[in-house]
């Protein structure tokens, strides 16, 4: 197998440069000045996973620098993994400290063509030059999960040594921050991706990947099933496209991608939400029911964030005459609290079973 086609899809085609970027046109257009105006400060990108944060820091490394230079002026490190604070007092420290020369003469500026070279010098030529500005940049990837101390600790290196290093810090909650850290950076705030960009990519995939589609469809309702499981997260739905893909038959194949993609992808099928929905608004139903029709979907492996989400959805599409509005706010804050106790490491089981005898409640006094 090549290393072409062994390669991940969301590796294969993520952007190269800023101009490829899709959707998130302030924050590249924003960055893009900054390049020219030899200005670039501290960055901080917060927002939705699979929204580009990281593709974009990446894209703009390779804007500024040539390929060959990457290795020396870029260290990308995942905070999930080194979040200590020995790593900020080793290894990011010292990547800060180490100055870098800069191949460019002098007189030329860093961030400006030589003006005064023949004017029939091409249009590639002028795009295939780089910046190349005196100085590295340290990606620091899920920077949330960093711990608060080695946080204060990265601040004063930050400010120590930004002459010679600009640091990307990237997160999903930028409230993890601690707001000494944050002041230092500029933000920029990712929003989750509108179908209509993501489906334009999606079938540019599909297309050049050879993904095969039933002649009735030509790929519109799978694709379109794909954008709503992923719900504005470019990478989830650039995956599920690839395993979809993989599982019926791959390139050469005689398969089609089918439809009913929710299984694949984790998600609880339909038919399991609609009998568990059932049971909640059955009036002669009892809590040993309940936990029967919870334990049966815990156990078949479904998360119960993605089960109270179906839940929810249906309840706010429900006529006022099953479920009033104020049971369905109740319900909606009941949902964020336990979300919140899951990230936090709460029992599934039990949140999920106290959500749902809160539903029920509802529907019993409703009525």
């Amino acid at each position: 197998m090549s290393t072409t086609k062994a390669t991940p899809w969301v590796e294969k085609y993520r952007p190269k440069s800023l101009k490829e970027v899709s959707h998130q046109t302030e924050v590249v257009s924003t960055l893009q000045n900054a390049v020219k105006t030899n200005r670039l400060p501290h960055l901080l990108f917060y927002g939705p996973p699979g929204t580009g944060k990281t593709s974009v820091a990446l894209a703009l490394c390779r804007t500024l620098w040539d390929p060959t230079q990457l290795k020396r002026r870029v260290l990308e490190l995942n905070a999930s993994d080194e979040r200590g604070i020995s790593v900020v007092r080793n290894k990011i420290k010292h990547f800060a400290s180490l100055s870098v020369g800069s191949s460019i003469p002098s007189k030329k500026s860093f961030f400006a063509v030589d003006k005064s070279q023949n004017d029939s010098v091409g249009q590639e030529d002028e795009e295939s030059h780089f910046p190349n500005p005196p100085f590295k940049v340290i990606i620091l990837d899920e920077a949330d999960t960093v711990t608060p101390d080695a946080q204060a600790a990265l601040r004063r290196i930050i400010e120590a040594h930004s002459k010679i290093t600009r640091f990307i810090l990237i997160c999903n909650y930028v409230t993890r921050i601690i707001e000494p850290l944050a002041s230092r950076c500029a933000k920029f705030r990712f929003q989750p991706l509108p179908p209509a960009s993501m489906k334009n990519r999606l079938t540019s995939i599909a297309r050049e990947e050879n993904c095969r589609f039933s002649s009735d469809t030509k790929g519109k309702d799978v694709l379109d099933e794909i954008l709503e499981l992923s719900q504005g997260d470019m990478r989830r739905a650039v995956t599920c496209l690839q395993s979809a893909h993989v599982l019926s038959g791959g390139e050469g194949g005689e398969g089609h991608i089918q439809e009913n993609l929710s299984e694949m992808v984790g998600l609880p099928p339909a038919n399991i939400i609609q009998s568990l929905f059932t049971t909640l608004q059955t009036p002669g139903s009892c809590f040993e029911d309940l936990e029967k029709a919870v334990t049966d979907i815990m156990l078949e492996g479904y998360a119960a964030q993605h089960v109270m989400g179906a839940l929810l959805t249906d309840i706010i599409a429900m006529d006022a005459k099953h479920i009033s509005e104020l049971h369905k706010a109740e319900i909606a804050i009941k949902i964020a609290e336990v979300d919140k106790k899951l990230i936090d490491g709460a029992d599934e089981l039990l949140q999920l079973l106290m959500v749902c005898s809160l539903i029920m409640r509802c529907f019993k006094t409703n009525v």
